[in-house]
Formats: C-alpha cells, sequence, structure tokens
C-alpha cells in the first residue's frame, strides 16, 4: 500500500510481512462502530419552505420551521421560526427562537427569543425573555417564575387544599 507516494518498508530476512488489518465491514448507518439508536445525536425536524401544515404539529426532537404552520406547535425542545417562515399557531416549546413571523401565544419551559427579523403578535410566557433591538412585538409578557407555576400547579391539583382555603378579602365598598 502506498500512503502518500512512499512504499512501504520490505521485511528483513527472516521476518514475516505484517498483514494488513482487513477493511472495515460496510454497515447500513454510515460505518460506523455503533447503530444510530445508541449514539446521543440531536435530531431537528425541518418544515421546508413550500411545505404547509394545518393542524397540530408535536414533536419530540427540535423543529426548524421554514414554511408555514397553522394550527398548535408542542415541542419538548426547541421550536425556531426562520426568517421566510409565517405561523399561525399557539407555540409551547423548551426553547422558541423567532426570526419570521408568529401570529398566537407563545410558551417556553425556559426562553423565548424574538430576533430582530422576528415579528410576534400574541402573549409570552416564559421565564427569560430576549426581544432584539429592530424585532415587533404586540402582546404581554408573563415571566412568572417555575416555581411561581409549580405553586399554582399544585393548588390547582388538589381541589380539597383550594376548597378550605380562605377567600380573599373583598375591595372596601364605595360610597
Amino acid at each position: 500500500m502506498a500512503l502518500f507516494g512512499k512504499t512501504p518498508p520490505r521485511a528483513a530476512e527472516g521476518e514475516t510481512p505484517r498483514a494488513t488489518p482487513p477493511a472495515a465491514p460496510s454497515l447500513p448507518w454510515g460505518g460506523r462502530a455503533e447503530p444510530p439508536s445508541t449514539r446521543t445525536e440531536a435530531r431537528t425536524a425541518v418544515i421546508g419552505p413550500h411545505v404547509r401544515i394545518h393542524g397540530e404539529l408535536k414533536a419530540d426532537e427540535d423543529v426548524v420551521i421554514e414554511g408555514r404552520v397553522e394550527g398548535e406547535i408542542a415541542a419538548t425542545k426547541l421550536v425556531r421560526v426562520g426568517a421566510n417562515a409565517q405561523v399561525n399557531a399557539e407555540v409551547q416549546a423548551q426553547t422558541v427562537i423567532i426570526a419570521g413571523r408568529v401570529v398566537g401565544n407563545v410558551t417556553a419551559v425556559e426562553r423565548v427569543e424574538l430576533l430582530a427579523s422576528g415579528s410576534l403578535e400574541g402573549n409570552i410566557r416564559a421565564p427569560k425573555i430576549v426581544i432584539a433591538e429592530g424585532a415587533q412585538f404586540k402582546g404581554s409578557v408573563d415571566m412568572g417564575s417555575r416555581a411561581d407555576k409549580a405553586d399554582k400547579a399544585e393548588k390547582a391539583a388538589t381541589p380539597a387544599a383550594a376548597a378550605h382555603a380562605p377567600a380573599p378579602p373583598l375591595p372596601p365598598a364605595r360610597k
């Protein structure tokens, strides 16, 4: 075997020549030693620029939207709305990054980021929010902490506790 134009050294008298290692077997998943199910690899679903979805989109992986989506989007990871994308939907994800146009409420577990080219018409609910200079936003913001949300969820889950809670005071009567 020649490597960079060199020939391999010859074996000296009395030595047995070294055998070349066998070629790696051809594997269906790209020649790697382990199948894809055992690798930890980030997966991303891409909604192309010429794709239109009307209905409900659910994903357990990152979602990049370059086309149009109308309805509801629920992802356990990242949702990224591309610069030329149009989304008319309620969006729920761990993180939402908006570079295109979104009409609908956006809820994120970690953060919502509205880039300079982005436009959002709807309410944002997330503990961290970034709105770049030049971005367009019309709506309200709720940055309640995770602890607040956990307390509210716990109180809602126990109706007996809500039944025994004292009633809020009434506002003073006007004369």
